[in-house]
């Protein structure tokens, strides 16, 4: 495609309407100026016309695909934040890869590791039998990493979080204080898990929603003898939940040794990096030094892809897992995926419309290994129409009566119906139409 290389092209699909719209317009020295067609056939001038330019109709399979323009790199950046107290004290040099388990920064010289998951840490962990997703994900997690976690309450069973403060330890096995409910899960917070049994937040400062249980109050605090620590209400396991077991703190435990934290067993959401796989640091936006508490780096996927602006009207017909073909620099092809399309629309100036970003991965990495970055275009096929009767569409006549037809080279016309349009070609079907047939085009 001709045309500077930083200027931005865009090949569209005609519509039918549109393309009804410019035959109308230029069909006037090639519309009927009789009446109806009665039998389907009649004549005209340029039939008879020797130097009349015509064209075969053929059997072919139509597809309404579209070409856009693209920018190859590893896709969209993702912003990683830092929390709570302290100074980072190493970050990661740019171009690194990190994966689960491995340390994304330190703060106060202590690691931040990586674990996956779709569902950041949300609280403090440290209550045995505090129960839900986010749980999960550290469970999950130290599987991976080949920590025996022990054995999980089904879903459907019920649980007694235990309280959260110092104290006796909790007694041991994967599911201490675990019983069977039929009432269900007790009624929640807005955060989703319970509250001390009174409603009010414990000593600690935190309510019961952030680990699930009561508090044991100063008296334990202080290494005296409480009294009996209320209990919350027993909580019910769901589908994608699961439980913090002493044998699940005991690997977190394990786990805290090995990467070089101490061994509390507690885990803090500022402890962790929940990404969804592994990310490549793309750049970094904080150095040694500064607070832990704001943007650290951005990170991209690992692999190569494509992310392709579309004007948001237009993107209703892209969809998640739709098929592609990506043209690369050195013209050569390359098969993709759509891998997702952002739901958030941005305009990049006050004239430009709203554009979404589709981001396009490759079903064979090893086909843009040798490409780091640049320019290509994305063609995106819509429906596609299989072993149909085509014509070009300078065939098509617009009808006094309505509709479409086309000129045999002898001068016969027939009324055709018109299907898919795509690359200049129509679709068509009509009585007396028949492959390798010649029609009139306009010149």
């Amino acid at each position: 495609m001709d045309g500077p290389p930083g200027r931005r092209r865009r090949i569209r699909v005609a519509t039918g309407a549109a393309v009804a719209a410019l035959l109308v317009a230029g069909s006037a020295a090639v519309a009927l100026s009789g009446g109806g067609f009665g039998d389907g056939s009649g004549t005209r001038t340029a039939a008879s016309d020797p130097s009349a330019r015509t064209a075969r109709v053929i059997r072919t399979d139509l597809s309404n695909s579209r070409t856009l323009e693209g920018t190859l790199g590893h896709g969209a950046a993702t912003t990683v934040r830092g929390g709570g107290e302290g100074r980072i004290t190493w970050l990661p040099s740019s171009g690194t890869t990190v994966t689960r388990g491995k340390t994304l920064y330190r703060v106060d010289d202590r690691p931040v590791p990586v674990l996956y998951g779709d569902l950041p840490l949300y609280r403090t962990l440290r209550a045995v039998n505090t129960v839900g997703r986010d749980v999960r994900v550290l469970a999950d997690n130290l599987l991976a990493l080949g920590y025996a976690i022990g054995p999980q309450p089904a879903p459907g069973r019920t649980v007694v979080p235990m309280p959260a403060g110092p104290g006796p330890g909790p007694r041991s096995g994967s599911g201490a204080g675990s019983e069977d409910h039929p009432a269900g899960r007790p009624e929640k917070n807005t955060a989703g898990r319970n509250d001390a049994p009174d409603g009010k937040p414990s000593p600690e400062g935190k309510s019961g929603s952030a680990g699930g249980t009561a508090s044991a109050g100063k008296n334990a605090s202080a290494g005296q003898s409480a009294p009996a620590a209320p209990v919350s209400a027993p909580v019910r396991v769901e589908q994608g939940d699961a439980v913090l077991t002493t044998d699940l703190i005991n690997a977190v435990k394990r786990w805290q040794t090995a990467i070089g934290a101490p061994a509390t067993g507690v885990v803090d959401p500022h402890d962790v990096v929940v990404l969804t796989g592994p990310m490549r640091v793309e750049s970094l936006q904080a150095q040694v030094g500064d607070p832990a508490d704001g943007e650290l780096l951005k990170a991209t996927a690992t692999g190569k892809a494509v992310t392709v602006p579309v004007e948001a009207g237009d993107a209703g017909g892209i969809a998640r897992d739709q098929h592609v073909t990506v043209h690369l620099p050195d013209d050569s092809t390359a098969a993709g995926r759509v891998a997702s399309v952002s739901t958030a629309a941005e305009a990049e100036g006050d004239d430009s419309a709203p554009k979404v970003d589709v981001l396009v991965t490759f079903e064979d990495a090893s086909k843009v290994k040798r490409f780091d970055a640049g320019p290509v275009q994305v063609e995106f096929v819509g429906e596609t129409r299989r072993h149909v009767l085509a014509v070009p569409v300078t065939a098509l006549l617009a009808l006094r009566e309505g509709g479409y037809g086309v000129q045999l080279s002898r001068g016969r016309l027939i009324a055709v119906t018109t299907g898919l349009f795509a690359k200049g070609q129509v679709e068509v079907s009509g009585a007396g139409l028949a492959e390798g047939a010649r029609v009139v085009v306009a010149s």
